[in-house]
Parts: C-alpha cells; structure tokens; sequence
C-alpha cells in the first residue's frame, strides 16, 4: 500500500491508527515540498498541536530522490536545532515505508500576522531582530543560503502568552525560521530556485548564492512587514500574486516582471511613502536590496542596524532584545546530537540511514 495513493480521509485515518499517541488529525495544509498533517494532542497536553511532515511526490523525481531530499532538509535542521528562533523536528518515523518528521506546531506566521494587522512596530522590528539572529545561527553550523525567505516560512510564537511577568514591551512574539526546504539547493542540485517576488539577482542569473542572497530577500520582508503589505516593486503583494484578486492585473503571476524587477531596476523600491516607514529603516532596505551582493551587509550588520533603529525608538525594549539575543545565543551548548538528546539521535540515524 502507497501512503499517497490514499484518499484524504484514509491519510488521516492512517496516521491516527499508526500514531494514537498524536490524538486526533484535525487539519492538512501544504507546503512547496511537504503535505503537513496537524494533530490535536489534548488540552492538558503540552504542547498541544503536533505536526507530521510528509514529501511530496513529484512527477519529475524517482521516490528515492525525493526521500533524499527531504532526508537532507531535516539533516541541516538537525545541525540547527537547538536555536530557539529555528524550526525543527523532535521525531523521525515512517508511514507505510514513507518518511516523516514530527515538528511542533505553530498556528500562526509572519504573513499571518501581516494580514491580521496585529503587529506594531516594535514587534516588527524585534521580529527582524531575532530572525537574523537564528539565521546567524545556522550560518555558523553549515547553512550557505536559505534560499526561500518569505513571511510563510517564518512561524511565530507569542512568547507573552505563554509567560507570566514579562516586561511591558511589544518584542515577545518570537519568530521561528522555517521549511529549508531549499536549503543550500544551488550547492546540493544545481536548484537556484525561490519564490519569485524575494527572490535576489543572482538567483534569477543562476550565480553563486551566499547569505547575501537571504539578506536580499529579508529586504523586501523588511519592507513588506514596515509599510502594511507593500512590496518594493511598488504593488500589495497578496492583492497581485500569487493569486490576483478579481480585477487586479495578472502581470504578477508570471516570472518575468519579477526577474527584471530584481535584475533590472537599479531602484528597488518604487514609490516609497516616508509616512508607512521611517527613513532609518528605509536606508537600510536600500543596502539590502543592493544589486551586488558584495554590496549587501552581513546578517550580523543588518542585525546590528535594526538594534540600533529599536534602541532609538525604545531603549527598554533594546536593552532587553539584546539580552534575549545574547541569552538564547549562550543558550546552544554546541554538543554533538548525540550527546544532547540521545534518543532523538537513535532516530535520526535509523531513519536517515534507510531514506538518506
């Protein structure tokens, strides 16, 4: 039996049968390279929603390959995870000879929260904050280039709902960085891919990627995050792609604007509204959305800039951003899997030595 050639309903049954301990397969969602299957553990269970990771078959790819791939995505995580602003998974399984991975489930993310409007501009650029510096992180065990740097593959978590007693301050929604997926493709596959509208020059041109490149990409999350949802080519961006609403223009839904947008256009931010975003945080966009990579800062200058632009504005909320940065990054003792988490490393080596 084909774990995908299943009906929707006999997957969920499945799962619920293979793995009673998850409790009950209350929603499915997908992703660009995985189905995901959402599981409600309980109410007195913590932490209550669970998640399993599926790859996704692909007409173009041998199952093998796939398996592969998906093995080699958790196994950068695997390097990453124990950075509190990374995304990774506590469990390796299989289902019916196909692979999986168990992650926590986190019902909200970055473009979520951008179409609630929940966010104000401290959070915003505490949010930023904290994502350069788990990508710091992952930088410094191994990671080249993220590749798809997007508001959807940046969960977030409300750390003052699940704390008592913190400070006053709009910083505790704490993001996690998510699907690598495309981790390091370029490298591994020859695979320059992203997704279109934050995708940097040299990934249209097919030349070496870098942090650089997701520095590019964090650009325009910058700038989409401060202004309401305006992309730096100067449209909203869920008005146009990747679904147009009805009577907007579908020119957004092909490749070729945003490649010479990203290519072409020396100015990369069109129409700038100095009301939406101050100009701190605008000439830092512009060095980030620089044509060169070279000319781009390093992750830790972009975190350094957004530290001082929130220490203008607040110096409480600086003082103790910093200290969460500095704490959690104190926090990754550096010990082999195998000595930290034992039974998680059993698991990976079974399942990444029969799927890898």
């Amino acid at each position: 039996m084909n774990f995908h050639h299943l009906d929707d309903v006999n997957k969920k049954a499945i799962l619920e049968r293979t793995f009673p301990k998850l409790g009950k397969c209350i929603k499915q969602t997908a992703g660009m390279c995985g189905d995901i299957y959402v599981f409600d553990q309980g109410e007195y269970v913590v932490p209550r929603f669970v998640c399993a990771k599926i790859p996704k078959p692909l007409s173009s790819s041998e199952p093998t390959e796939i398996n592969k791939r998906f093995v080699k995505e958790l196994g950068y995580q695997v390097k990453w995870s124990e950075h509190i602003f990374v995304h990774w998974a506590f469990d390796f399984n299989e289902i019916l000879g196909t692979p999986l991975a168990l992650f926590r489930y986190w019902d909200g993310d970055l473009d979520s929260a951008m179409i609630i409007g929940e966010l104000d501009e401290l959070h915003k650029l505490s949010i930023m904050s904290y994502v350069c510096s788990g990508l710091s992180h992952c930088y410094n065990n191994g990671l080249i280039c993220h590749q798809d740097l997007k508001p959807a593959n940046i969960f977030i978590r409300d750390a003052a709902k699940q704390c008592r007693d913190l400070p006053d301050l709009n910083i505790y929604k704490l993001p996690l960085v998510a699907d690598f997926g495309l981790a390091n493709a370029f490298y591994d596959s020859a695979v320059y891919a992203g997704t279109r509208p934050y995708m940097a020059p040299e990934q249209w041109n097919e030349k070496p990627l870098s942090s650089k490149t997701d520095v590019f990409a964090l650009g325009v999350i910058l700038y989409e995050l401060m202004s309401g949802g305006l992309h730096p080519v100067g449209i909203k961006l869920r008005d146009f792609w990747p679904v147009p609403l009805a009577g907007e223009s579908k020119k957004w839904t092909g490749s070729k604007p945003w490649k010479k947008w990203s290519t072409k256009e020396t100015d990369k931010i069109k129409n700038i509204n100095s009301t939406l975003v101050d100009s701190e945080v605008i000439d830092l966009i512009k060095l980030m959305l620089n044509q060169e990579p070279d000319d781009r800062p390093s992750i830790n200058e972009v975190l350094d800039s957004l530290l001082e632009i929130i220490k203008l504005k607040c110096e409480k909320s600086y003082v103790q951003i910093e200290f969460l940065i500095n704490h959690y990054n104190e926090e990754v003792s550096g010990e082999a899997l195998s000595s930290r988490w034992p039974h998680l490393f059993v698991q990976w080596e079974k399942f990444s030595g029969k799927f890898g």
